[in-house]
């Protein structure tokens, strides 16, 4: 699934663990996001994302995990160069999430 919720970046968000697999395969390239307390999805991060953007994006992971009903989702958002950082998320609800990013 690719979504961009911004001109700036877009989300490539793996469906299934064999995506996840194939999506791990990127993350020297680019950013990723994946979430830690819930089992979900890994998310690649496509352009240029600030931190504002990275939060939104880390929303709409976890709105995709087995968290998407949960208060609060762990994620973890690693950039290509290995720096990693982990945040609290309440996810997006799926209304939230606009029709016009699907990509």
């Amino acid at each position: 699934r690719h979504l961009r919720p911004k001109p700036h970046y877009k989300l490539i968000i793996g469906r299934e663990e064999g995506e996840n697999n194939y999506l791990s395969g990127y993350r020297h390239e680019f950013t990723t996001i994946k979430t830690i307390s819930h089992k979900g999805p890994l998310a690649l991060v496509d352009g240029v994302a600030g931190d504002a953007d990275l939060r939104e994006a880390s929303v709409i992971v976890a709105r995709y995990s087995q968290g998407r009903d949960a208060d609060a989702v762990e994620v973890e958002i690693a950039g290509p160069d290995g720096a990693v950082t982990r945040q609290l998320v309440q996810p997006m609800s799926s209304v939230d999430v606009e029709q016009s990013w699907h990509v």
